[in-house]
């Protein structure tokens, strides 16, 4: 008896190739002859790709980054009895959305299993390299003597002051500053010289190409996203006073061509004030202190939308947004209050209650201090600094598997101390705790929360050792000790051994700020020789400073 041979075709028909949809039908050949459809599926690319850096392992305390996704047809049997699916590509971006891409690992099936919906991408690299900069504000009140400058601190051994930029006019207030993801230009906001002034590098050197001209900019925060021009878009907060409405500007970043956009209305400010865009570009938000809410901007344009907070009279003064880009969360100084504000409604669905006075720092800043939240790289726990009870609380975030929106550890820092400033590694290993009675910063392992004192910081009337910021490869703690000490410090977050750098040209640093390093990933299935289209590309933001405030 002859045998008939089988021969397992595979053809596809492409419906929705935007979409990275299509039918993937399976044919044999029949005992008679010719083609007979056996299985017909849909063709999908991967959905739910989730990037996370929350481990503490490789080297020099650098974390492997974690990817999962889901496939619906990852479970579906082929006509030959093999699964559908017979493996993924997760390719990495180390710029934008936009690519290029490279692969970054592969995994497949194997013993008739069906390939894991999960992976490590262990050398993450593209990242340009990391550079600290302290913002010198010549601050008359101080007694300081230094001009209006920023300084480079470049992530190498011996660290240096490199050659300072001059910047601004007048005044002493250049506080904030964000560094594009590509790590080519920096965006200052000078607050008394109303006026944002657009430094591009050029081999190690930084030059002014654009200043523009906006009322009291007190925030920058730039989309990590590039626009469909291939832009990077800084939006640029311009308060006009405690009972005014301010506007958000966006800035087209294009060097000497940089330009400013048609501003968005919000509500009433207080300087400093707090500002994030979501890590997927689709939101900016921005904290309304004397308005007691805030403004959530669509970056596709259409306005702003304003989010009430509960309780009477709230103050908002800091905002820190999930990697996932789905939460924001909100400290209110007036009722020690960290809301949770969910993205798909842009309305508080939950919040936290701290203890009383936790967050009133009234003797510092009039309108309390934006830096008392950070975030841990997966986006399941929030730290908040309270200043007003000594101590540091752990919120377990809405991403939290247990207890979400509730507080789940505390950390006492202490006596009478006031930890004013907090900074998570990027890799979610270390918190930082700049303390501000006693000069102190505290380090807290994340997985213990045991802490001691990293060192002392200057003790020459400066009651500030901050602002602070953790290189993105994890390896060091730059911090600005600012106005009266006038020193920029670097501290290896390995052994705890301190550089200081004193230079003429920083007597006041005023903000501190790190190149970022962001990565973004799509994964694409096979099927039986056919690749899908990459599902969405997700970022995974190792360094991206998420906080409200330079």
């Amino acid at each position: 008896m002859k045998v008939a041979r089988v021969v397992v075709l595979v053809a596809l028909v492409v419906l929705l190739p935007a979409l990275g949809t299509g039918v993937l039908a399976q044919f044999v050949n029949g005992a008679s002859g010719g083609p007979e459809q056996v299985n017909t599926a849909t063709m999908l690319a991967p959905s739910g790709l989730m990037v996370s850096n929350g481990g503490c392992s490789g080297t020099s305390q650098q974390t492997n980054t974690s990817l999962s996704w889901t496939d619906s047809q990852s479970g579906l049997f082929s006509a030959s009895g093999a699964y559908l699916v017979n493996g993924y590509t997760a390719l990495r971006s180390g710029v934008s959305s936009s690519g290029p891409y490279s692969s970054a690992f592969t995994t497949s099936g194997g013993g008739g299993l069906p390939p894991p919906t999960s992976g490590i991408d262990t050398a993450p690299s593209g990242a340009p390299a990391p550079t600290a900069f302290g913002v010198e504000g010549n601050s008359p009140t101080s007694g300081a003597t230094g001009s209006n400058t920023v300084s480079p601190v470049p992530e190498s051994l011996p660290f240096t002051i490199g050659t300072p930029t001059a910047i601004g006019t007048l005044g002493d207030e250049p506080n904030a500053a964000q560094v594009t993801p590509d790590g080519s230009t920096l965006v200052l906001a000078e607050s008394v010289s109303n006026q944002v002034q657009v430094l591009n590098q050029s081999g190690g050197s930084w030059t002014v190409v654009a200043t523009l001209a906006v009322t009291r900019p007190t925030a920058v925060a730039i989309d990590p996203v590039l626009s469909s021009s291939g832009f990077y878009t800084a939006y640029v907060v311009s308060d006009r006073g405690p009972r005014t409405n301010g506007d958000v500007y966006p800035v087209t970043i294009d060097g000497a061509a940089s330009a400013l956009g048609t501003p968005v209305a919000v509500e009433h400010q207080a300087d400093p004030t707090a500002e994030v865009v979501t890590p997927n570009g689709a939101y900016v938000y921005v904290a309304n202190f004397y308005s007691g809410t805030v403004s959530a901007i669509a970056t596709a344009g259409g306005g702003a939308t304003s989010i009430a907070l509960p309780g009477a009279g709230p103050r908002p003064i800091a905002l820190a947004v999930t990697p996932d880009s789905s939460h924001v969360y909100v400290a209110d100084r007036r009722h020690s209050f960290i809301d949770d504000i969910t993205v798909a409604s842009n309305l508080v669905t939950a919040h936290v209650v701290l203890t009383a006075g936790a967050l009133n720092d009234t003797a510092l800043t009039g309108t309390g201090d934006p830096n008392v939240e950070a975030l841990s790289a997966h986006g399941a726990r929030l730290f908040v600094a309270e200043f007003g009870v000594s101590q540091v609380q752990v919120v377990a975030t809405a991403l939290a598997a247990t207890s979400p929106d509730s507080v789940v550890a505390t950390i006492p820092t202490g006596g009478s101390t006031a930890p004013i400033d907090v900074a998570i590694s990027p890799n979610g290993c270390l918190l930082y705790v700049a303390e501000w009675n006693y000069n102190d910063v505290f380090v807290v392992n994340t997985s213990t929360y045991a802490i001691s004192t990293a060192y002392t910081a200057g003790n020459c009337g400066t009651n500030d050792p901050q602002p602070m910021q953790v290189s993105p490869d994890n390896n060091y703690l730059f911090l600005a000790e600012s106005y009266f000490c006038g020193q920029l410090d670097v501290l290896d977050t390995a052994t705890n051994a301190l550089t200081t750098l004193t230079s003429a040209n920083v007597q006041s640093p005023t903000a501190m700020v790190v190149t970022p390093s962001p990565y973004w990933y799509e994964v694409e299935g096979t099927h039986f020789g056919f690749i899908s289209n990459p599902s969405s590309p997700t970022m995974f933001s190792q360094g991206w400073n998420p906080g409200g405030w330079q």
